[in-house]
């Protein structure tokens, strides 16, 4: 083996460390809580659903 190649285990950590900071694809769709949910779970749902949309449209 050479001197100057790195172990193959200190790649194989460094790419599991780095994993983590991939961006995702897109962000998960908020769930409905249904229609006898509070207030503050539909309030909740909407602001999530707005910001979603907001995520998914954007312009790239």
């Amino acid at each position: 083996m050479s001197p100057h190649r790195p172990p193959l285990l200190l790649v194989a950590c460094a790419v599991v460390a780095l994993l983590p900071l991939r961006p995702r694809a897109a962000p998960v769709q908020p769930a409905y809580p249904g229609d006898d949910a509070p207030v503050e779970d539909l309030l909740r749902f909407y602001n999530d659903l707005q910001q979603y949309l907001n995520v998914v449209t954007r312009p790239r």
